[in-house]
């Protein structure tokens, strides 16, 4: 057994850890070469059955599905990938080839082993940042399977795992120097393992909030926080939850305005979300950014959910300017009934409001609202 241990088995331990480092570049190669097909046919089969391909605003980039499925592979190309993917895998290697020579050190039977890689003083050193290490890479990879599983695979994965590896390997390299920790320190070895190694294994999964949350009270103590214009938040929008507020923060929808003008089919693109589901945010959206929190009030009123209901019902659509849907909408929010017709033509008017019109009117009885 200590043979086995000490040989053949140590190796066996090298090609596992050299798996978990590539990991990530295995997961990018099944997206691309499995799920991106998958994806891609998802979309089109979408914006085929909504009419998209018809539009002339989106049929000016996009000619046909061929296009799309083309588009969507330039965007998952490996060059686009390859430096987050070649930072993330060399970094791994790297602190997982430092893991490998701690368990030769560390568990040799025999007590006759000495390191084969780096210096047994650096080994030491590194023994509480290598479990931090190891617990960004679970969280990592776990965040990773999640992503395959929805196939949402983006750049900004990889760059984020990047970020996150960094900042707690480096917060557990400054905590494990300041506790100057040395070995003939330790009294009881397990109360030392309980107490350190598990507490640097949990910073993979705390720092980047506990970081967070200090910087934000660094400045609200300094008074260094800018004055901002207030922002309406994407929780406004029915349906959108913490974590679609995080997947869309990476494409750099932050606010109900950046959802509001955004492109809605490049954003299906680029996301896992459907494209009907896309559709009905962004309608929601372009009414709370032209209203404010008067568009929620009027949703849970029962008058309107969005910009196409708002607009369906414009005096310019409808041809009745004494319509009393407007009256009524007026009376609810206590504001004068100019502002309401004004801002339902304004909407009528909208170009986006338009596109998603005719998104949705594929799926609708023209009979029940008219196009346009």
């Amino acid at each position: 057994m200590q043979d086995h241990i000490g040989g053949s088995g140590i190796w066996w331990i090298a090609l596992a850890l050299l798996t978990l480092a590539v990991f990530p570049g295995l997961i990018y190669l099944f997206f691309r070469l499995i799920i991106l097909e998958l994806k891609s046919k998802a979309l089109t089969d979408d914006m085929t059955s909504l009419g998209a391909f018809k539009q002339k605003a989106i049929n000016q980039q996009w000619e046909n599905e061929e296009a799309v499925k083309t588009d969507m592979r330039v965007r998952y190309q490996f060059f686009r990938f390859v430096w987050p993917l070649s930072l993330l895998v060399f970094f791994n290697c790297v602190c997982f080839s430092i893991i490998w020579d701690i368990i030769r050190l560390n568990f040799d039977c025999s007590g006759t082993t000495v390191a084969l890689l780096y210096s047994s003083k650096l080994l030491n050193a590194a023994e509480l940042p290598m479990m931090a290490f190891l617990g960004v890479v679970i969280f990592n990879y776990g965040h990773l399977l999640r992503r395959l599983y929805v196939w949402d695979i983006t750049t900004h994965v990889f760059w984020n795992a990047l970020q996150r590896t960094w900042l707690v390997v480096g917060v557990a390299v400054v905590l494990a120097i300041s506790m100057s920790f040395a070995n003939d320190s330790k009294v009881d070895a397990v109360t030392g393992w309980v107490h350190w190694h598990a507490a640097f294994f949990g910073l993979g999964f705390v720092v980047n909030p506990v970081l967070q949350s200090l910087m934000e009270r660094a400045q609200k103590g300094f008074q260094a926080k800018r004055p901002s214009v207030g922002e309406l938040p994407l929780s406004l929008v029915q349906g959108i939850s913490f974590w679609h507020e995080y997947r869309l923060g990476e494409e750099g929808i932050e606010n109900v305005q950046n959802l509001a003008t955004c492109d809605v089919i490049d954003l299906a693109i680029t996301t896992r979300y459907n494209l009907r589901t896309l559709l009905d945010w962004v309608d929601q959206a372009i009414l709370i950014h032209r209203m404010g929190e008067k568009a929620v009030k009027l949703r849970e009123a029962g008058f309107i959910s969005g910009a196409i209901d708002m607009a369906w019902a414009a005096p310019q659509n409808s041809g009745d300017d004494d319509d009393e849907l407007p009256k009524q909408i007026a009376k609810t929010l206590e504001v004068e009934h100019i502002y309401i017709v004004t801002l339902m033509n304004s909407l009528y008017q909208d170009t986006q409001v338009h596109m998603i019109w005719d998104l949705w009117q594929s799926e609708l009885d023209s009979n029940k609202k008219g196009k346009p």
